[in-house]
Protein backbone atom coordinates (compact mmCIF):
# COMPACT_ATOMS: atom_id res chain seq x y z
CA UNK A 1 0.00 0.00 0.00
CA UNK A 2 1.40 3.37 -1.03
CA UNK A 3 1.94 5.77 1.87
CA UNK A 4 3.07 9.34 2.36
CA UNK A 5 6.05 8.53 4.58
CA UNK A 6 6.78 12.15 5.33
CA UNK A 7 3.26 12.61 6.66
CA UNK A 8 3.22 9.41 8.67
CA UNK A 9 6.69 9.51 10.21
CA UNK A 10 5.94 11.89 13.11
CA UNK A 11 3.26 9.56 14.45
CA UNK A 12 4.79 6.23 13.55
CA UNK A 13 5.98 5.76 17.12
CA UNK A 14 2.36 5.73 18.21
CA UNK A 15 1.35 2.96 15.89
CA UNK A 16 4.18 0.45 16.18
CA UNK A 17 2.76 -0.98 19.37
CA UNK A 18 -0.80 -1.27 18.10
CA UNK A 19 -1.77 -4.82 17.32
CA UNK A 20 -4.76 -6.27 15.60
CA UNK A 21 -7.69 -6.64 17.98
CA UNK A 22 -10.02 -9.61 18.01
CA UNK A 23 -12.60 -9.96 15.30
CA UNK A 24 -16.09 -10.31 16.67
CA UNK A 25 -18.43 -12.63 14.85
CA UNK A 26 -22.09 -12.05 15.68
CA UNK A 27 -24.20 -15.00 16.76
CA UNK A 28 -26.77 -16.54 14.48
CA UNK A 29 -29.87 -14.35 14.14
CA UNK A 30 -32.40 -15.10 16.89
CA UNK A 31 -36.01 -16.00 16.15
CA UNK A 32 -36.92 -12.42 17.02
CA UNK A 33 -34.81 -9.33 17.69
CA UNK A 34 -33.25 -9.29 21.14
CA UNK A 35 -31.72 -6.56 23.25
CA UNK A 36 -28.17 -5.56 22.49
CA UNK A 37 -26.28 -5.90 25.77
CA UNK A 38 -22.65 -5.07 25.07
CA UNK A 39 -20.62 -3.54 22.30
CA UNK A 40 -17.25 -5.23 21.82
CA UNK A 41 -14.01 -4.15 20.20
CA UNK A 42 -13.85 -5.17 16.56
CA UNK A 43 -10.13 -4.45 16.29
CA UNK A 44 -8.78 -3.38 12.90
CA UNK A 45 -11.62 -3.01 10.45
CA UNK A 46 -11.37 -0.97 7.27
CA UNK A 47 -7.90 -0.51 5.69
CA UNK A 48 -7.03 3.13 5.19
CA UNK A 49 -5.15 4.88 2.43
CA UNK A 50 -3.01 8.00 2.47
CA UNK A 51 -4.67 10.72 4.51
CA UNK A 52 -5.11 12.19 7.96
CA UNK A 53 -4.45 10.23 11.12
CA UNK A 54 -7.14 11.09 13.64
CA UNK A 55 -9.05 9.95 16.69
CA UNK A 56 -12.80 10.37 17.03
CA UNK A 57 -14.24 10.82 20.51
CA UNK A 58 -17.14 12.22 22.45
CA UNK A 59 -16.54 15.22 24.72
CA UNK A 60 -18.72 15.68 27.79
CA UNK A 61 -18.25 18.89 29.79
CA UNK A 62 -18.80 16.93 33.02
CA UNK A 63 -17.63 13.50 31.90
CA UNK A 64 -14.92 12.94 34.53
CA UNK A 65 -16.51 13.56 37.91
CA UNK A 66 -17.84 16.95 36.91
CA UNK A 67 -14.84 17.88 34.76
CA UNK A 68 -14.46 17.83 30.96
CA UNK A 69 -13.42 14.52 29.41
CA UNK A 70 -13.29 12.79 26.03
CA UNK A 71 -14.09 9.13 25.60
CA UNK A 72 -11.97 7.65 22.75
CA UNK A 73 -14.12 5.83 20.21
CA UNK A 74 -12.46 5.18 16.84
CA UNK A 75 -8.97 5.89 15.49
CA UNK A 76 -7.48 6.07 12.02
CA UNK A 77 -3.75 5.43 11.73
CA UNK A 78 -2.43 2.73 9.43
CA UNK A 79 -5.99 1.42 9.51
CA UNK A 80 -9.31 2.26 11.11
CA UNK A 81 -9.63 0.62 14.52
CA UNK A 82 -11.91 0.70 17.53
CA UNK A 83 -9.79 -1.50 19.82
CA UNK A 84 -10.07 0.32 23.14
CA UNK A 85 -6.66 -0.86 24.39
CA UNK A 86 -5.01 0.73 21.35
CA UNK A 87 -6.93 3.98 21.68
CA UNK A 88 -6.18 4.26 25.38
CA UNK A 89 -2.49 3.56 24.74
CA UNK A 90 -2.25 6.42 22.26
CA UNK A 91 -4.02 8.86 24.60
CA UNK A 92 -1.87 7.79 27.55
CA UNK A 93 1.32 8.38 25.53
CA UNK A 94 0.22 11.90 24.66
CA UNK A 95 -0.58 11.05 21.06
CA UNK A 96 -3.71 13.21 20.83
CA UNK A 97 -2.77 16.52 22.48
CA UNK A 98 -5.87 18.36 21.33
CA UNK A 99 -9.45 17.66 20.21
CA UNK A 100 -11.66 20.09 18.36
CA UNK A 101 -15.27 19.88 19.57
CA UNK A 102 -18.09 20.60 17.11
CA UNK A 103 -21.37 22.35 17.73
CA UNK A 104 -24.69 21.30 16.24
CA UNK A 105 -23.98 23.35 13.10
CA UNK A 106 -20.64 21.65 12.38
CA UNK A 107 -18.62 24.71 13.38
CA UNK A 108 -16.04 24.68 16.15
CA UNK A 109 -17.66 24.97 19.57
CA UNK A 110 -14.38 24.72 21.47
CA UNK A 111 -11.04 23.04 22.05
CA UNK A 112 -10.22 20.22 24.47
CA UNK A 113 -6.56 20.03 25.54
CA UNK A 114 -5.64 16.53 26.69
CA UNK A 115 -3.82 16.11 29.99
CA UNK A 116 -3.88 12.34 30.39
CA UNK A 117 -5.96 9.22 30.80
CA UNK A 118 -8.25 8.65 33.76
CA UNK A 119 -10.59 5.93 34.99
CA UNK A 120 -14.10 7.20 35.64
CA UNK A 121 -14.86 4.18 37.79
CA UNK A 122 -17.23 2.44 35.40
CA UNK A 123 -14.84 0.27 33.43
CA UNK A 124 -14.07 2.88 30.77
CA UNK A 125 -10.93 5.02 30.64
CA UNK A 126 -11.37 8.53 29.27
CA UNK A 127 -9.09 11.40 28.31
CA UNK A 128 -9.00 14.08 31.00
CA UNK A 129 -8.10 17.67 30.27
CA UNK A 130 -9.35 21.21 29.94
CA UNK A 131 -12.07 22.53 27.66
CA UNK A 132 -12.31 26.07 26.37
CA UNK A 133 -15.36 27.06 24.40
CA UNK A 134 -19.13 26.86 24.18
CA UNK A 135 -21.51 24.03 24.99
CA UNK A 136 -21.60 21.40 22.20
CA UNK A 137 -25.40 21.66 21.95
CA UNK A 138 -25.17 25.22 20.63
CA UNK A 139 -24.57 26.82 17.25
CA UNK A 140 -23.07 30.08 16.03
CA UNK A 141 -25.75 32.78 16.13
CA UNK A 142 -23.43 35.56 14.94
CA UNK A 143 -21.93 38.55 16.75
CA UNK A 144 -20.28 36.24 19.25
CA UNK A 145 -23.61 34.79 20.39
CA UNK A 146 -24.59 31.11 20.66
CA UNK A 147 -27.98 29.54 20.03
CA UNK A 148 -29.04 26.39 21.90
CA UNK A 149 -30.56 23.41 20.08
CA UNK A 150 -33.28 22.08 22.40
CA UNK A 151 -33.31 18.58 20.89
CA UNK A 152 -29.57 18.10 21.30
CA UNK A 153 -29.22 17.74 25.07
CA UNK A 154 -31.87 14.99 25.44
CA UNK A 155 -30.27 13.11 22.53
CA UNK A 156 -26.61 13.52 23.51
CA UNK A 157 -26.60 14.33 27.22
CA UNK A 158 -25.04 17.67 26.33
CA UNK A 159 -21.94 15.97 24.89
CA UNK A 160 -20.42 16.65 21.49
CA UNK A 161 -18.42 15.10 18.67
CA UNK A 162 -14.66 15.56 19.19
CA UNK A 163 -11.86 14.92 16.69
CA UNK A 164 -8.12 15.13 17.28
CA UNK A 165 -5.12 14.52 15.03
CA UNK A 166 -2.46 12.04 16.08
CA UNK A 167 0.82 13.81 16.70
CA UNK A 168 3.80 13.97 19.04
CA UNK A 169 3.20 15.78 22.33
CA UNK A 170 6.02 18.26 21.64
CA UNK A 171 4.74 19.27 18.20
CA UNK A 172 2.78 22.50 17.68
CA UNK A 173 -1.02 22.21 17.35
CA UNK A 174 -1.98 20.68 14.04
CA UNK A 175 -4.64 21.79 11.56
CA UNK A 176 -8.11 21.44 13.08
CA UNK A 177 -10.10 22.27 9.93
CA UNK A 178 -12.21 19.60 8.24
CA UNK A 179 -14.37 19.56 5.14
CA UNK A 180 -17.91 19.53 6.43
CA UNK A 181 -21.08 18.01 5.04
CA UNK A 182 -24.64 17.32 6.06
CA UNK A 183 -27.49 14.83 5.93
CA UNK A 184 -31.28 14.94 5.77
CA UNK A 185 -34.21 12.56 5.76
CA UNK A 186 -35.84 11.84 2.42
CA UNK A 187 -38.65 9.36 2.79
CA UNK A 188 -37.26 6.32 4.61
CA UNK A 189 -33.63 7.06 3.73
CA UNK A 190 -30.75 9.20 4.95
CA UNK A 191 -29.56 11.44 2.14
CA UNK A 192 -25.85 12.38 2.19
CA UNK A 193 -23.62 13.98 -0.43
CA UNK A 194 -20.69 11.71 0.35
CA UNK A 195 -18.22 12.90 -2.29
CA UNK A 196 -19.26 16.55 -2.49
CA UNK A 197 -20.35 16.41 -6.13
CA UNK A 198 -23.70 18.05 -5.44
CA UNK A 199 -25.66 14.79 -5.79
CA UNK A 200 -27.12 13.12 -2.71
CA UNK A 201 -26.62 9.42 -2.08
CA UNK A 202 -29.65 7.76 -0.49
CA UNK A 203 -29.01 5.21 2.28
CA UNK A 204 -32.14 3.33 3.43
CA UNK A 205 -32.46 3.60 7.21
CA UNK A 206 -33.45 -0.06 7.35
CA UNK A 207 -29.99 -0.98 6.04
CA UNK A 208 -27.95 0.43 8.92
CA UNK A 209 -28.76 -2.53 11.19
CA UNK A 210 -27.92 -6.13 10.38
CA UNK A 211 -29.92 -9.30 11.10
CA UNK A 212 -28.96 -9.34 14.79
CA UNK A 213 -29.69 -5.64 15.29
CA UNK A 214 -26.05 -4.58 15.34
CA UNK A 215 -24.57 -1.81 13.15
CA UNK A 216 -24.23 -3.21 9.64
CA UNK A 217 -20.70 -3.66 8.33
CA UNK A 218 -21.80 -2.18 4.99
CA UNK A 219 -24.52 0.37 4.30
CA UNK A 220 -25.36 0.54 0.60
CA UNK A 221 -27.09 3.42 -1.13
CA UNK A 222 -30.33 2.85 -3.02
CA UNK A 223 -30.11 3.03 -6.83
CA UNK A 224 -32.86 5.65 -7.12
CA UNK A 225 -32.42 9.36 -6.51
CA UNK A 226 -33.84 10.94 -3.39
CA UNK A 227 -36.32 13.76 -3.13
CA UNK A 228 -34.87 17.14 -2.29
CA UNK A 229 -34.27 17.85 1.40
CA UNK A 230 -32.17 20.35 3.34
CA UNK A 231 -29.03 18.79 4.89
CA UNK A 232 -27.89 19.62 8.41
CA UNK A 233 -24.80 18.57 10.34
CA UNK A 234 -26.80 16.70 12.99
CA UNK A 235 -30.15 14.87 13.06
CA UNK A 236 -31.85 13.46 16.16
CA UNK A 237 -34.36 10.79 17.17
CA UNK A 238 -34.68 8.56 14.14
CA UNK A 239 -36.54 5.41 15.23
CA UNK A 240 -35.41 2.12 13.73
CA UNK A 241 -38.04 -0.50 14.51
CA UNK A 242 -38.56 -3.90 12.89
CA UNK A 243 -42.09 -4.54 11.64
CA UNK A 244 -44.23 -6.21 14.34
CA UNK A 245 -45.39 -9.77 13.94
CA UNK A 246 -48.85 -10.13 12.44
CA UNK A 247 -51.50 -9.60 15.08
CA UNK A 248 -49.01 -8.39 17.70
CA UNK A 249 -48.22 -4.83 18.80
CA UNK A 250 -44.77 -3.38 18.26
CA UNK A 251 -42.37 -4.23 21.08
CA UNK A 252 -40.63 -1.09 22.42
CA UNK A 253 -37.64 -3.23 23.44
CA UNK A 254 -36.94 -3.81 19.76
CA UNK A 255 -36.74 -0.10 18.88
CA UNK A 256 -33.31 1.43 18.25
CA UNK A 257 -32.99 5.21 18.17
CA UNK A 258 -30.47 6.71 15.75
CA UNK A 259 -28.84 10.15 15.98
CA UNK A 260 -26.59 11.61 13.27
CA UNK A 261 -23.80 13.35 15.20
CA UNK A 262 -21.88 14.71 12.23
CA UNK A 263 -21.01 14.47 8.54
CA UNK A 264 -17.44 15.48 7.72
CA UNK A 265 -14.30 14.32 5.92
CA UNK A 266 -12.25 12.88 8.78
CA UNK A 267 -9.48 11.16 6.81
CA UNK A 268 -8.90 13.78 4.11
CA UNK A 269 -9.77 11.56 1.14
CA UNK A 270 -12.46 13.87 -0.25
CA UNK A 271 -15.36 11.70 0.94
CA UNK A 272 -17.41 12.54 4.03
CA UNK A 273 -17.68 10.14 6.93
CA UNK A 274 -20.99 9.77 8.77
CA UNK A 275 -20.85 9.60 12.58
CA UNK A 276 -23.96 8.18 14.23
CA UNK A 277 -25.11 7.22 17.73
CA UNK A 278 -27.22 4.13 18.36
CA UNK A 279 -29.46 3.99 21.42
CA UNK A 280 -30.09 0.28 21.99
CA UNK A 281 -32.31 -0.92 24.84
CA UNK A 282 -29.31 -1.47 27.14
CA UNK A 283 -26.36 0.45 25.68
CA UNK A 284 -25.52 3.55 23.64
CA UNK A 285 -22.76 3.31 21.05
CA UNK A 286 -21.23 5.67 18.49
CA UNK A 287 -20.14 4.43 15.07
CA UNK A 288 -18.17 5.92 12.18
CA UNK A 289 -19.11 4.99 8.62
CA UNK A 290 -16.57 5.67 5.87
CA UNK A 291 -16.77 5.43 2.08
CA UNK A 292 -13.38 3.89 1.35
CA UNK A 293 -14.02 2.81 -2.23
CA UNK A 294 -17.28 4.30 -3.49
CA UNK A 295 -19.70 7.00 -2.33
CA UNK A 296 -22.45 4.43 -2.86
CA UNK A 297 -21.19 2.20 -0.05
CA UNK A 298 -20.47 3.20 3.52
CA UNK A 299 -18.37 0.76 5.54
CA UNK A 300 -18.27 0.50 9.33
CA UNK A 301 -14.92 2.01 10.29
CA UNK A 302 -15.44 1.45 14.01
CA UNK A 303 -17.83 1.56 16.94
CA UNK A 304 -17.27 2.58 20.56
CA UNK A 305 -19.34 2.74 23.71
CA UNK A 306 -20.63 6.16 24.67
CA UNK A 307 -19.95 7.87 27.99
CA UNK A 308 -21.04 5.58 30.83
CA UNK A 309 -23.57 8.02 32.27
CA UNK A 310 -25.39 8.15 28.92
CA UNK A 311 -25.99 4.37 28.88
Amino acid sequence: MARDLGRLAPVAWLLIALGCGPTVRPPEPPSEPGSVTKQQDRGKLVPSTVGRQIMVGEMCPQGAGGRPAVTPLVMRGATWTDAQADLSNVVERGGVPRFVVFGVDGKHAGIFDTVGLTDVGLGQAVASGTYTGAAPCTSDAGNGQRSEEVLCTPATGGCGLAVGELSRPDEPPMDTTFTMGGACISGDALAVDVDGDGKMESFPLAGILDGVRSPAHEWTAAPTATAACKPTFQIYNLRLAPPPEPGKPANPKHVVTLHVLGVLDLDGDGRREVVVAFEFPTVRTIAVYSATASPQRLELAGEGTSFPHLN
